[in-house]
């Protein structure tokens, strides 16, 4: 149960949670909102000392006397270009506070609390995070309430004044959902819910033996050995959803205590979680070891057995507040109990308990804004040797040359004896089933500096990278640490590509980065290959011929890639593999994707530039790229226009290199949309045509050429 579809981003699965969940405790309740002064939040901006810059694109670039100042002006000028969907996700943080919209947004403040991450929060926030970090996170606290001061008819009630504490509970929330929280939840509270493929891949990828459809990220490093010109270089391509609480915004800190980075962040956090600084460059994959542990409980009276016993639940009470109208909203009170193995589900089917790797930790901003700061790899080490961070594969270069695969993973040290399947559901009445530890950071399969000279990740096996000798043996790797085994077809071509260098040129790199093609073993592969083998007679066999003629390539002008691909996508969640897929399942997906290209394009083989496009706002552009190719675009196909519209894959992107003795990097990058979500910016569309033509742009990197470049410089508070 608990390795069930891996696909579903955790914010979306949670608000499939079954709605049994809230049956009890309905009332009429007035209700209250904290008290924001708005006087107060205009008064403590002014301790801080920090101003914005935005180059042609409207690109944030912000310089702080601190980092505490460099996050208080960026929290500003992100509010700026989205404040709407940072308050959507700092909201998740308020449990109990949050006055929610809607059942769904309920559920989310009941799972907060039912995972007591605020309580622990209120607990650690003094004693775990460093004074540097918490005043980070009070300093991007500060401008939010600033802006919120500024512009109160854009603020949520419930929400301000925002606290460091609700910026660090936010994080929290998200840690686990990135290694499959959400997933397990929704599985046991709500099996047969229908998931939203259009949302799939928020926070997950799929990593199992079945169709390699996911989402996931792509992320190179090249040792100067291994380049023809002595460069060392870095891709740094993390696919997220091209809209929402996880798309990627653009920003950069810099701080004259020492902070420089430009690169990925997330509404309602401080952090650039991916991107570059003078001495380092940290791209980001998701990785899937088994992190998370379920446990069926056996219910005795008003407690649980537990070797022998019956133990008693620590309950707490959860409540929840949906608004209704004016001053009244429905108050829900829930329980939310905790077993000696950590929260519980109860459910039609049972009650649950579940232990996740994180569980009662708060230091992921911490491990994040270490990181970020880290410019050699032994500082980046040891940022990760934090462990605070649940799962992701890093893929790191610096400005030495210096090159690393990590792959980083808070694996519990579960008891190797204990004979039980550690990927299902496991007995809830045997204590040393409840571990309390955590394997060593140098028991996972890294790869440092390795004599090929590049390393990778495409979200496929970790021992599959070089495809030489130095590649980790699984052998030395224990199946009950879950480490994922399957490739992607993105793994496939990645390693591939890589792997027939005998040097690698900065084009070389990017024509791997940019690669839209599937390889014979993936399962677009496997599909045609099965499609060929079939007997078809008429409108059949004419489509079946487009699809043989096929070479699985996905450039704008390739006439056989939209019906083979949108077939691929009716099919990628229809069963394990393309060999277990029935007869008249292929028959009918290729028939109605012929038959919709028909429809809309007058043929069954219209250019893949006629078919394959970003939307936004009244725009489009046609993308070269596909579901799971390295240029990775994952789409949705549109019923009523016969297209297929991006939701996902590269979005922000960007690419990083060093030349021998340089101090600072080269770094270039590009946004699928732009700097502002806005639709009266003139940044929300900007980088549209860039992003589809594959253009990268230059990214001023030392404080004098960001001035310089800059065609506005202004406070925080000020208008630019």
């Amino acid at each position: 149960m608990k390795r069930i579809h891996w696909l579903g981003a955790g914010l979306v699965l949670l608000a499939g949670v079954s709605a049994a969940l809230f049956l009890a405790g309905l009332r009429l309740t007035p209700f209250h909102v904290r008290d924001f002064d708005p006087g107060a939040a205009i008064a403590a901006a002014a301790a801080y000392d920090a101003e914005i810059t935005r180059d042609a694109l409207g690109v944030p670039r912000v310089i702080g006397e601190t980092d505490a100042d460099a996050a208080f002006a960026i929290a500003w000028a992100h509010a700026e270009d989205d404040f709407a969907t940072i308050q959507e996700s700092l909201r998740a943080s308020l449990g109990p506070e949050m006055l929610a919209a809607n059942e769904s947004e309920a559920r989310t403040a009941y799972l907060v609390q039912l995972l007591r991450i605020r309580e622990q929060v209120e607990a650690d926030y003094e004693t775990e995070l460093s004074s540097e970090v918490r005043a980070v996170l009070e300093g991007y606290a500060a401008g939010l309430n600033y802006y919120a001061a500024q512009h109160e008819d854009e603020a949520s009630p419930d929400l301000f004044p925002v606290t460091g504490r609700d910026v660090a509970t936010l994080s929290g929330f998200f840690s686990p959902l990135f290694y499959g929280l959400g997933e397990t939840l929704a599985g046991l509270a709500a099996p047969d819910a229908e998931r939203d493929p259009s949302r799939g891949q928020e926070l997950q990828v799929m990593l199992q033996d079945g169709p390699a459809t996911e989402l996931g990220s792509n992320a190179f490093a090249v040792a100067p050995d291994k380049s023809t010109d002595g460069w060392t270089r870095a891709i740094v391509n993390s696919h997220q959803p091209v809209d929402g609480a996880l798309a990627w915004y653009e920003g950069h800190l810099i701080s004259r205590d020492g902070l420089n980075i430009a690169g990925g962040m997330f509404p309602g956090a401080p952090a650039v979680h991916l991107g570059v600084n003078p001495g380092l460059a940290q791209a980001a994959t998701v990785n899937r070891p088994d992190l998370i542990d379920v446990y069926a409980l056996t219910l005795e009276g008003d407690g649980y057995r537990l070797d022998g016993e019956t133990r008693a639940f620590d309950g707490r009470t959860a409540s929840m507040t949906v608004r209704i109208w004016g001053p009244f909203a429905w108050r829900v009170t829930r329980p939310a109990d905790w077993s000696e193995h950590g929260p519980v589900l109860r459910t039609e089917n049972g009650a649950y308990a579940i232990r996740y790797a994180t569980m009662g930790d708060i230091r992921f901003i911490e491990q994040a804004y270490r990181m970020m700061r880290a410019e050699t790899l032994e500082d980046f080490e040891a940022a990760l040797r934090l462990g605070a961070m649940g799962n992701t594969n890093r893929i790191v270069a610096t400005r030495e040359g210096r090159i690393a695969r990590y792959y980083v993973a808070r694996m519990p040290a579960r008891p190797a004896n204990a004979d039980v399947d550690w990927s299902g559901v496991l007995p809830g009445d045997r204590s040393d089933l409840i571990w309390t530890r955590f394997e060593p950071f140098d028991a996972l399969p890294h790869m440092i500096e390795p004599r090929a000279g590049y390393v990778l990740d495409a979200n496929h096996s970790p021992f599959q990278v070089t495809l030489t000798g130095e590649d980790p043996d699984p052998a030395a790797y224990p199946d009950r640490f879950g480490i994922e085994t399957g490739m992607t077809n993105r793994g496939l071509r990645a390693t591939a590509l890589m792997a027939a260098f005998d040097q690698v040129s900065r084009d070389d790199l990017l024509g791997v980065k940019y690669d839209g093609v599937y390889d014979p073993d993936s399962f677009a592969g496997h599909l045609q290959a099965r499609i060929v083998a079939m007997d078809w007679d008429g409108a059949g066999a004419q489509a079946a011929a487009v699809v043989a003629a096929w070479d699985r390539a996905t450039d704008l002008e390739n006439r056989e890639a939209a019906l083979s691909v949108m077939t691929a996508l009716r099919l990628f969640d229809a069963a394990e593999s393309v060999e277990a897929l029935t007869e008249a399942q292929l028959r009918n997906a290729l028939t109605d994707t012929a038959e919709l290209l028909r429809t809309h394009h007058g043929r069954i083989d219209p250019a893949w530039a006629e078919v394959n496009f970003l939307h936004r706002g009244g725009e489009r552009v046609a993308l070269a790229g596909g579901p799971d190719t390295l240029r990775a675009v994952n789409s949705i196909i549109d019923e009523e226009t016969g297209t297929l519209s991006m939701v996902s894959g590269d979005g922000l992107h960007m690419l990083a290199e060093w030349a021998p003795g340089a101090e600072f990097p080269d770094v270039f990058a590009v946004h699928q949309f732009g700097a502002s979500n806005d639709p009266a910016s003139p940044h929300y569309t900007d980088q549209m045509e860039a992003f589809a033509a594959q253009q990268l742009r230059r990214v001023p990197m030392q404080a004098a050429e960001v001035r310089a470049e800059a065609v506005a410089i202004y406070r925080p508070g000020e208008t630019p």
